[in-house]
Parts: structure tokens; C-alpha cells; sequence
């Protein structure tokens, strides 16, 4: 992540401060938009001092996006045990609820912000995109090993057919439903299916 990922040196981060901090940044993208917030509000919010912020990250930017990515490994998780198809389908009906929630509204908020930022979209892409894409990817793989998806599957193309199918509906102002999310999993499967 960037301004994460090579910390200036200093005292060790403790896992108790990083996540009062991650949990005060997420607090806060809930009532105010990315640009609204400042480094002061964050470290007021967690009860840190600002260099203490600044010791750990860049800038505001990278807190909040490491915030964001936190918070959506929590509540959409891929899963790790059971059928890998299974999990894919879970994962998708889960986009479904995770969109009408107050944090898939700060995704949301999130995914406008970057389009008039250059570096907050690259950081973005980052370290928000990259990782969760190669987590659905990896679940797609494991399918495939399993013998539940055919081995021409795509696993770029079918994570942007189940995810893209919901969210951009969402940003237009449209309801997401899990019926939805379920009508896209069934489509991409028979159409995995049938290109065996």
C-alpha cells in the first residue's frame, strides 16, 4: 500500500494503536466523504497524537484506503473452508448485502473520490484492488482444481462479470439484490459451463 508498505523506522507499530486507528478511519468514512477528512480528525478519532499517524503511514490517504481494505476483507470474506463454488457464490450474494450497508456506501463514495485523484486511483488500485481481485481469482483457481468450473475459465473475466454486474448498478443508484447477485452467479456458471 502506498505510504504503508515502507514505514520510516521507528518504534514497532503496536496491533492494538493500528487497529484503533484503522477503526476510527472507518468511523469516520462513514459519515464524511474521503476528501472531508483530515489527518487531525483521524488521530483525534482513535485518541493518537498526528506523528504518530505520520510515523506509520505517508499520508491520510493510505490510512483510509488501508482502513477501507480492513473492513472489506471483514464483512466479504472469500472464505477459506468447503466448496470453492460454493464460496464464489457466497461471496457474490454476500456484494449484494455489503452494497446497501453503510461501509458499501463509503466503497461507493470511495470509488467516485478516485476519479478525479490520479494518485488516489493508483493507490487505490493498489492496494485495495489488486489484492482482493487476486483473492477472487485464487477461488476461481481452486474451482478449477476442484473440478467444479472447466479449465478455460477466465478467472479475471469471471470476477469482473460477478463484481461489475452489481456495481455498477449500485453507483448509478440502482437496488442491488441478492436475487440479482444470484441471477448473475447462475449466468456466469452456465456459460463456464457450456464453453467446456
Amino acid at each position: 500500500m502506498e505510504g504503508s508498505s515502507k514505514r520510516p523506522a521507528g518504534r514497532p507499530r503496536s496491533e492494538k494503536t493500528r487497529k484503533a486507528i484503522l477503526k476510527a478511519a472507518s468511523r469516520l468514512l462513514k459519515r464524511h466523504g474521503f476528501e472531508e477528512i483530515a489527518t487531525q480528525q483521524i488521530a483525534k478519532e482513535a485518541g493518537v497524537s498526528t506523528a504518530t499517524l505520520y510515523r506509520w503511514w505517508k499520508n491520510k490517504q493510505a490510512i483510509l484506503l488501508e482502513a477501507y481494505l480492513e473492513t472489506a476483507r471483514e464483512l466479504v470474506p472469500y472464505g477459506k473452508g468447503g466448496s470453492p463454488l460454493a464460496r464464489l457464490r457466497n461471496y457474490t450474494v454476500r456484494l449484494a448485502e455489503f452494497l446497501k450497508s453503510e461501509e458499501g456506501l463509503v466503497f461507493l463514495r470511495l470509488l467516485l473520490a478516485i476519479q478525479e485523484r490520479p494518485k488516489l486511483r493508483k493507490a487505490f488500485y493498489k492496494s485495495v484492488f489488486l489484492p482482493r481481485r487476486a483473492e477472487g481469482c485464487e477461488v476461481v483457481r481452486e474451482a478449477v482444481k476442484a473440478g467444479e468450473l472447466p479449465k478455460t475459465i477466465d478467472p479475471d473475466l469471471t470476477i469482473n462479470l460477478l463484481i461489475g454486474s452489481q456495481i455498477l448498478p449500485a453507483l448509478l443508484g440502482q437496488e442491488v439484490s441478492r436475487e440479482l447477485a444470484e441471477r448473475a452467479f447462475e449466468m456466469v456458471l452456465r456459460g463456464a459451463r457450456g464453453a467446456r
